[in-house]
């Protein structure tokens, strides 16, 4: 795109003299319920940055915080497989011994504090940037690629949880095992291998354990994805916040060790037990839902959730992408090096000047943050609704409206830290709230150019205030780009001649009502009165900050695993039949029409065809004499040539009661190939089971 000047695209605000207006971020929908979402947040931000300073604050890099949590897991993860079997038979007995022990205790506790960790602060993460819409536009990979991170995540969890084969583990299994048997990919019910302790397969355990130990390989691809579009993205924590994290998680796990529930059984309900609500919440829908639900629902969440960036998008309302104007660039690679989402690239020259590469903007990339512009010297780069050559000549308007009477400072607030309540004239740059100002909103603090605050100072102007997004910047290191050059330390500085004290630059949370006010009129006083900013001293707070902080995380997290869950509970003994068995082979034959000979070559024709087949497999059974139930199951497999498959669980009064079961597998109703009879004592809270195998016969358990 070379264009001589930009063009106001379609629908771009306009003022009442022709001047373009900033313009963030399109409105998304739900933009009221959003900001009132986002509110908690800036609250719970500003209170802790009291506290904490920013690098030191983990609610400002919770996805850095998730990465460390992640490799703290994971090595704990390694270290207790020296302590761990991977066996159905022995898996809960060296769980025991895991937390007898001191320093396999610890492990397994660190182990858990810290995958619950990257549970809670990847919720936070994922709810703290939806609620600032940040999830639409260019950014829908990192949305995307976010919650396959997480669903990852909880998914190994899950499985996790299942290894202990304890009683919530009892639970994952059947209601993991219920969920998958709504696929028709699985010959026989996954649920039936969970009947008894005997019948629970030690394979599919070691499957699992193989799955949960795969699955951070496919989390590292997601987060390998999420952060493909961010330049200098923060992976890890800062020394002293990971060395926070890690002492706060060691005293957690000193001092509120994971236990282990009660074994898991197959055959008895459980009563209750303590859950880490974190990845286990769930049981509560796989214990009342039946699969057919249970799909409905992630079918629907999933592809509501997935959809969300261009579901919440306004059809006429787009993100206006940066341009350059060619006759501009003179290729100094400003703009490459500052764009935070590597929107901006070189490419060989098309004009003719005597530079061999020029910028180029990739539109599906940028988010119009503006930072570009306030990097290039030459103002190539710049926003076509916010043109920095025509913002700068407005600006200088305004200085000259106000010869002969007071010289105005400036003001420039970018727009996701201004106050609700704060009214500028965007035709004067007057603001009620602001006075001895002009004030311009700008969509972020680093779109302001170092050229252009100097000019305005040569011009007359006693000082510029430039206020940008306190903690986490909307677009990414705008604050700190403005901050670089004001400070001398960015490729494009402030001029040496410049007097930085003429300059002020303020991390703003647009709920602090009052600290713009303030922060304007020290400015506007120290700058009458030509002094330089006093010296404000304040006592340390970063041990209480981060004790404090610690404290209320563990004590999250802590809480998150004292959930009391109380399963459903049968109203009466359960009785469960399964088997697997082949129904006898028989020949099927019917008489042919004379239509169907006829179709048949003359020296083929028959009088009848005959199909070979297995016969269904009957299946009745009597309690106390009286049929409880008789049904017949259908040979499996696509040419009906496989197993009868049978898997049956009702209620029965409790109580002695003799039950009779009896087998067919041949054509003839009136024969039963296999019975058996029992007494059985019956009681609530347990289940009976009569499992069929040809060789052995039934099994009563």
């Amino acid at each position: 795109m070379t264009p001589s000047s930009p063009s106001p695209p379609s629908g771009e605000r306009v003022g009442e003299r022709g001047e373009t207006l900033s313009q963030p971020e399109p409105p998304v929908r739900g933009e009221a319920f959003l900001r009132l979402l986002e509110a908690p947040f800036l609250r719970v931000e500003q209170l802790t940055s009291k506290l904490l300073p920013d690098p030191l604050n983990p609610l400002l890099h919770t996805g850095a915080v998730v990465n460390v949590l992640l490799i703290i897991a994971i090595a704990t993860g390694g270290l207790l497989l020296f302590w761990y079997s991977p066996s159905v038979h022995s898996a809960y007995a060296s769980m025991k011994e895991i937390e007898a022990g001191v320093l396999p205790s610890l492990v397994r506790t660190l182990h858990r504090y810290s995958s619950d960790g990257c549970v809670f602060f990847a919720l936070w993460h994922a709810a703290r940037l939806t609620a600032a819409r940040r999830f639409t536009g260019a950014r829908w990979l990192a949305w995307v690629t976010g919650l396959a991170a997480i669903a990852l995540l909880w998914l190994t969890g899950w499985l996790g949880y299942w290894l202990v084969w304890d009683e919530p583990a009892r639970q994952i299994a059947i209601g993991t095992a219920r969920f998958l048997d709504r696929l028709p990919v699985f010959g026989d019910p996954l649920e039936g291998a969970f009947l008894t302790d005997a019948a629970v397969n030690s394979l599919l355990f070691f499957i699992i354990f193989f799955v949960h130990m795969l699955i951070p390989l496919a989390m590292g691809i997601a987060l390998w994805l999420h952060l493909a579009r961010l330049q200098r993205p923060v992976f890890l924590t800062k020394t002293k916040l990971t060395i926070a994290v890690c002492l706060s998680l060691t005293a957690l796990s000193l001092v509120a060790p994971a236990v282990v529930a009660g074994p898991a059984k197959m055959g008895v309900f459980p009563a209750e037990f303590a859950i880490d609500v974190w990845y286990l919440a769930p049981l509560w829908l796989t214990d009342r839902l039946g699969s057919g639900a249970l799909w409905a629902l992630l079918s629907v969440g999933t592809v509501l959730l997935f959809i969300a960036p261009w579901a919440a998008k306004r059809a006429k309302k787009t993100v206006l992408p940066a341009v350059i104007i060619t006759e501009r660039c003179n290729a100094c690679e400003h703009c490459v090096e500052d764009c935070p989402y590597e929107a901006i690239s070189l490419v060989p020259r098309t004009d003719g000047r005597p530079f061999k590469l020029q910028a180029l903007v990739d539109p599906s990339r940028c988010v119009g943050c503006g930072i570009c512009a306030g990097s290039c010297a030459s103002a190539g780069s710049t926003l076509p609704h916010f043109d920095t050559l025509k913002q700068r000549a407005q600006a200088e308007a305004w200085l000259k409206e106000a010869a002969g009477g007071p010289v105005p400072l400036f003001a420039y607030l970018c727009h996701d830290a201004v106050p609700a309540w704060l009214q500028v004239d965007e035709k004067t740059g007057l603001c009620e709230s602001l006075p001895g100002y002009r004030v311009m909103q700008i969509p972020c603090a680093g779109w302001v150019h170092a050229i252009t605050v100097e000019r305005l100072l040569r011009e007359g102007s006693p000082g510029v205030l430039i206020a940008g997004c306190a903690g986490s910047c909307r677009f990414r290191e705008g604050l700190t780009w403005a901050t670089g050059r004001v400070a001398g330390s960015h490729s494009t500085p402030l001029s040496p001649r410049v007097d930085p004290h003429q300059v002020r630059i303020i991390g703003l949370n647009r709920l602090e009502l009052s600290r713009l006010s303030e922060e304007a009129a020290s400015f506007r006083q120290e700058r009458a009165e030509g002094r330089s900013p006093a010296t404000v001293r304040t006592p340390p707070r970063v041990a209480l900050g981060t004790a404090v902080l610690g404290l209320t995380t563990a004590a999250v997290l802590w809480a998150g695993n004292q959930i009391v869950y109380l399963p459903p509970q049968p109203v009466a003994p359960r009785l469960a039949v399964s088997f697997k068995h082949p129904g006898v082979v028989a020949e099927k034959c019917r008489a042919l029409s004379e239509e169907e000979k006829a179709k048949q070559p003359a020296h083929m024709r028959r009088e009848t065809e005959c199909v070979r087949g297995r016969q269904p497999v009957r299946l009745r059974l009597l309690v106390d004499g009286q049929l409880a139930l008789e049904r017949t199951y259908a040979a499996a497999g696509l040419w009906g040539d496989g197993s009868s498959v049978a898997l049956e669980e009702f209620d029965v009064p409790a109580g002695k009661h003799v039950v009779s079961i009896s087998l067919g597998d041949t054509a003839d109703e009136s024969e039963w190939t296999y019975t058996d009879e029992r007494t059985l004592d019956l009681t609530v809270g347990r289940r009976s089971t009569i499992l069929f195998d040809r060789t052995a016969g039934f099994s009563w358990h």
